[in-house]
C-alpha cells in the first residue's frame, strides 16, 4: 500500500487534510466565522497541494530511462513548488474575502462552539508536522520538508482563528475577519519561503557550503589525490549529483589513475548516501591547479587554433 515511509507520511496528511476541510466548513458556515472558513479554504488548498505532493514523491522514486538519464528526482521538486503555488492562491482568496467583509462591515460574531474546533484543529495540525518534520529529516525530501512547512503554517493560522473567534465572542466581531487576515499572511509568507527553496533546486542550484566540504573532504582523502580541481555538486531533488577533476601525478599510467579515480567516485557513494551519481575526471598535477583547488568557478581552458589556421572537421 505504502511505498516508504515518506510515502506514508505524505499519505496520512492528506487523509487528516481532508476531514479537517469538512470540519473546517461546517464549523465556519454553521458556527458564522469567516476565520474558520478562511481556514477550511486553506485545507482544501492542502488536499489539492497533497495529492500533487505524493504523486510528485512516487514519480521521483522512477529509476533512470531513455529520457531521464539522471532518473526522476527533481519530479518532487517541481510538485513542491506546485504546493507552494497552491498556498499563495489561497492567501489571496482569503485576504480578497476579508476585505470585503470589513469593507461592508457584515461581520458576525462566530457560535461558541466554533473555538473547540479552533482548538482540535491546532491539536491535530502540531500533532502532524512534528511527525512530518521527523519524516522530512530523516528522508531529506523537499517535498515532505514543504509539507511540514505548510502543517506548521497550518498551526499558527489556527492560532490566529482562535484568537478571532475568541475576540469576537467578547464583543468585537470585526476580530473574526480580521484573523483572516492573519490567517492569509501566514499562508503568503511560507508559500513565498517553499517556492523559493525549490527554484533553486529547479535551476540546479548547489546544496550548502557544509554539504560541499564534506564531500571535498572525502575526495581528498582517497589514497593518490594529490589535490581537487572545480569541484561542482548540484541538487535534484532530494539527491545529490557531483562532478569533480582529481589531480594525480602526471607520470602514472592511465589504468592507475583511472583506479583512482574510480575509487574516489566509490568513497564519496559509500560515504555520503545523498550522492546519487558522481563523475570524476583525471587531470595531471600541477602548482597552478593546485593552487585553483578546487572552486567550481575555476574556467576550463582550452587551448585555441591559431586564426590563420584552418580547423579539420
Amino acid at each position: 500500500m505504502w511505498r516508504d515511509a515518506g510515502d506514508r507520511c505524505l499519505r496520512i496528511g492528506l487523509l487528516a487534510n481532508i476531514i479537517l476541510v469538512a470540519i473546517k466548513f461546517f464549523g465556519g458556515f454553521r458556527g458564522h466565522s469567516q476565520a474558520l472558513v478562511a481556514d477550511g479554504l486553506n485545507s482544501v488548498l492542502d488536499v489539492v497541494a497533497g495529492t500533487v505532493s505524493v504523486i510528485g514523491y512516487r514519480m521521483a522514486s522512477r529509476p533512470p530511462d531513455r529520457s531521464h538519464h539522471y532518473g526522476h528526482h527533481n519530479a518532487e521538486t517541481v510538485a513542491a513548488f506546485i504546493v507552494g503555488l497552491g498556498i499563495l492562491a489561497t492567501g489571496g482568496v482569503i485576504v480578497r474575502d476579508a476585505v470585503v467583509t470589513l469593507w461592508t462591515g457584515s461581520a458576525r460574531v462566530p457560535t461558541l462552539w466554533t473555538v473547540g474546533i479552533a482548538l482540535a484543529v491546532i491539536v491535530t495540525k502540531l500533532a502532524l508536522y512534528l511527525y512530518t518534520r521527523a519524516e522530512a529529516r530523516r528522508t531529506q525530501s523537499p517535498v515532505v520538508g514543504a509539507t511540514a512547512t505548510d502543517h506548521i503554517a497550518d498551526v499558527i493560522a489556527s492560532a490566529g482563528v482562535l484568537i478571532g473567534v475568541l475576540g469576537a465572542q467578547l464583543g468585537w466581531p470585526f476580530l473574526d475577519p480580521l484573523a483572516a487576515f492573519w490567517v492569509a499572511g501566514v499562508i503568503l509568507v511560507n508559500a513565498v519561503r517553499v517556492m523559493r527553496e525549490n527554484t533553486s533546486v529547479l535551476i540546479g542550484g548547489a546544496p550548502s557550503e557544509s554539504t560541499i566540504a564534506a564531500i571535498t573532504a572525502t575526495l581528498s582523502s582517497v589514497p593518490g589525490v594529490k589535490g581537487l580541481h572545480r569541484t561542482k555538486v548540484r541538487s535534484a531533488g532530494r539527491h545529490l549529483l557531483v562532478d569533480t577533476e582529481v589531480l594525480v601525478d602526471g607520470s602514472l599510467s592511465v589504468d592507475t589513475a583511472h583506479e583512482i579515480a574510480s575509487d574516489a567516485g566509490d568513497r564519496v557513494l559509500a560515504t555520503h548516501p545523498t550522492v546519487t551519481d558522481i563523475v570524476v575526471h583525471v587531470e595531471p598535477h600541477s602548482e597552478k591547479r593546485a593552487a585553483e583547488g578546487a572552486d567550481p568557478l575555476t574556467p576550463r581552458v582550452r587551448p585555441r587554433p591559431p586564426a590563420d589556421r584552418e580547423v579539420s572537421r
